[in-house]
């Protein structure tokens, strides 16, 4: 790490923040906590920094949700094979991770979220078998483990996959969850070893895990109460322009 930290008690304030918006998103949607807060801390932080910051929020706000559906826990056995690959194929993207610069990072991670934003909006909703077929779990586990270790985001195609399912609420949010959680713990280790985190860096990330469950808490209301299509218009909406606004300052 570079001696001059671009840590200051103003970024902590927008930090902090930022993970109560991201916790809120977590708790209303189920997913797109990282999606959102790693891009928004990347406007005061460099790209790497911003997802070491995010381990420990987003592990906690997987075991949050993990604890909230505990109830469907025996549906997630029968996805080994997704998370055996999606593990694997982190660690290759953390590889590639590792070489990448700021401004790569920043567009690669814009336009995987246009992608993934388009692909749910469009409501491409393929003929999916639950649970899923070992070929479509290795394939998914692959693809999202690459790109989990190169941006973090494992979400697509795992998520589109997931939803074409057409898993009971409780389901969706604890096999999400899991891998998240998985994502995070392997992330973390990942980063480590890379030398991403120092003093200020621990010091802030454990301080964004309050504000990440509160404001998970109040978005778990919100997702009992609000018409579930509304809701995911709004959150896709959102992550829409934050695609597009990493892409743009990726390229300028």
């Amino acid at each position: 790490m570079p001696d001059a930290s671009p840590i200051t008690l103003a970024v902590v304030g927008a930090l902090l923040l930022i993970y109560l918006f991201g916790g809120f998103i977590k708790g209303a949607a189920a997913f797109g906590q990282p999606m959102m807060t790693i891009p928004l801390s990347s406007f005061f932080l460099p790209v790497p920094t911003a997802i070491a910051i995010s381990i420990a929020p987003v592990m906690i706000a997987n075991v949050v949700q993990l604890v909230q559906n505990r109830r469907a826990i025996g549906s997630t056995l029968v996805y080994w094979p997704f998370y055996l690959t999606l593990s694997i194929s982190m660690m290759a993207g953390l590889v590639v991770f590792s070489n990448a610069g700021h401004a790569q990072l920043l567009t690669f991670i814009g336009v995987l979220i246009m992608v993934f934003v388009v692909v749910q909006l469009s409501g491409w909703q393929p003929r999916i078998v639950t649970p899923l077929r070992l070929r479509v779990q290795l394939v998914c586990g692959v693809v999202s483990g690459l790109l989990g270790g190169i941006t973090s985001f494992a979400s697509f195609p795992s998520i589109p996959v997931f939803v074409a399912c057409r898993m009971e609420r409780h389901v969706f949010s604890m096999v999400v969850g899991v891998m998240f959680l998985l994502v995070s713990t392997i992330l973390s280790t990942g980063l480590s070893m890379l030398g991403i985190y120092g003093k200020a860096e621990i010091a802030v990330m454990l301080a964004c895990i309050l504000p990440s469950v509160a404001g998970q808490m109040i978005g778990q209301r919100m997702r009992d109460r609000l018409p579930e299509e509304r809701l995911r218009l709004v959150v896709f909406s959102m992550l829409g322009a934050m695609g597009v606004s990493l892409v743009l300052r990726g390229l300028l």
